[in-house]
């Protein structure tokens, strides 16, 4: 194993069998070479772990990180980064694939320009039989303006997906960030927390296959469900999403006063979450960790006509 790649590719992984020999092959084509590959396994009772075994005794920039017990993905990302010794670091899912030269294209824009936080590539979806179609959700743009601020707001704003947390980071950004924290979505704070830090590239010429299939936790409908994927455990609390969300965000506003006003960030943040919208998710989560049933019936009282509403006049 080298001593100091410049690049740490993570990997979290659970139950993986179905595709990571893909995710793993379209790794080790990478123009780019100079990485160290850290597998994080979360207890998987498959036959993950001797699929990586079988890769890491043919290449020695893999390596194998076996939990005892299941973390929760949220730990689990953390892990691989904690593991972690190179200048870059990429976050990798299992079921996911990327274009040659995406390593490459991505590091690329770091090198040149000190002021990006985040490089990432453009993103396409791929079936679970690897045919290329349209991405399951939106895509974030590049975000190069000028102001922390506006792109704190815009990162919110635009995360759609989430697409970029499979972008290259900055190491030494993710050493003064908040991390992935024990709630679904929280890569939406990671991703927010690095454009206060620094503009965001979307390299146009750089694929990430990000895969459709049935398993993936996007596909995942009950709350408390996703906590158990999220954290390791169901959990009322880490299934209250947008609370858990806007409790990070306020908390990574305050940390960085040496690049912006935390008062700006305030301002953005009181706002959104005084939105009728924001309102109306809060007040269901805070009745579902009190009582499901009440929360549920509210929501079909109120949220699911809106939505058909919604739809109906779309049409």
């Amino acid at each position: 194993m080298q001593s100091n790649p410049k690049l740490t590719l993570a990997m979290p992984v659970y139950n993986g069998t179905n595709y990571i020999r893909d995710a793993l092959d379209s790794i080790l084509a990478q123009t780019f070479t100079d990485f160290e590959l850290i597998v994080c396994d979360n207890a998987s009772d498959d036959e993950t772990c001797a699929v990586v075994e079988e890769y890491a005794a043919k290449d020695d920039r893999i390596r194998l990180i076996r939990n005892p017990r299941n973390l929760g993905a949220s730990a689990n990302y953390n892990l691989g980064y904690e593991h972690g010794r190179g200048e870059y670091l990429k976050w990798c899912a299992h079921d996911d694939t990327l274009s040659p030269n995406n390593l490459e294209a991505c590091i690329e824009v770091l090198d040149a320009r000190p002021d990006v936080a985040l490089a990432f590539a453009s993103t396409r979806g791929i079936t679970g039989s690897g045919r290329i179609t349209r991405p399951t959700g939106e895509e974030t743009p590049s975000l190069e303006d000028s102001d922390p601020a506006l792109r704190f707001r815009q990162a919110i704003e635009l995360s759609g997906t989430c697409f970029p947390i499979f972008g290259v980071f900055r190491r030494a950004n993710l050493d003064r960030s908040t991390l992935h924290r024990p709630y679904y979505g929280s890569d939406r704070g990671v991703i927010a927390e690095h454009a206060i830090m620094g503009k965001f590239v979307r390299v146009e010429d750089a694929i990430f296959y990000n895969r459709e299939h049935e398993q993936r936790s996007i596909n995942i409908d009950d709350k408390v469900q996703r906590s158990l994927w999220q954290t390791g455990k169901k959990s009322r609390g880490a299934a209250a999403e947008h609370l858990n969300l806007t409790k990070h965000l306020f908390e990574i506003a305050s940390r960085h006063g040496d690049i912006v006003s935390p008062w700006r960030l305030y301002g953005h943040l009181l706002g959104r979450s005084l939105k009728p919208i924001q309102l109306g998710r809060y007040g269901l989560e805070l009745a579902n960790m009190i009582s499901p049933a009440a929360a549920g019936a509210a929501k079909n009282l109120f949220v699911r006509p809106a939505r058909s509403q919604q739809a109906s006049e779309a049409v």
